[in-house]
């Protein structure tokens, strides 16, 4: 049952995650760069530690773009440090833009 658990953030993944944390607005990232940057080992797999690690550094990458935005623009993304309903669903939407491997 557990390995079935560590399923669901390998598909997550699978079905939609686009932009890196290292990577510009505009830019695309890849399933494929994603996971190299994700998988800190090199073993050619993902623990959830570097899949946590990986959405942390998303997170932070995407509230520093709020942070430089008018402050009526950013404030229904964010209040403070932490992402209000309508920053979620934007952080979660823009990873379905996925573009494939």
């Amino acid at each position: 049952m557990k390995k079935a658990w560590l399923a669901i953030p390998a598909m997550a993944m699978c079905m939609g995650l686009a932009y890196a944390p290292v990577a510009s607005a505009d830019e695309v990232f890849k399933f494929e760069d994603f996971f190299k940057m994700a998988d800190t080992n090199k073993d050619g797999m993902m623990t959830k530690q570097e899949f946590m690690n990986a959405a942390g550094m998303r997170y932070d990458a995407m509230m520093a773009k709020w942070k430089k935005m008018p402050a009526d623009k950013s404030a229904t993304m964010m209040k403070g440090d932490m992402m209000t309903k309508a920053g979620v669903k934007t952080f979660l939407d823009d990873w379905k833009v996925y573009s494939g491997s």
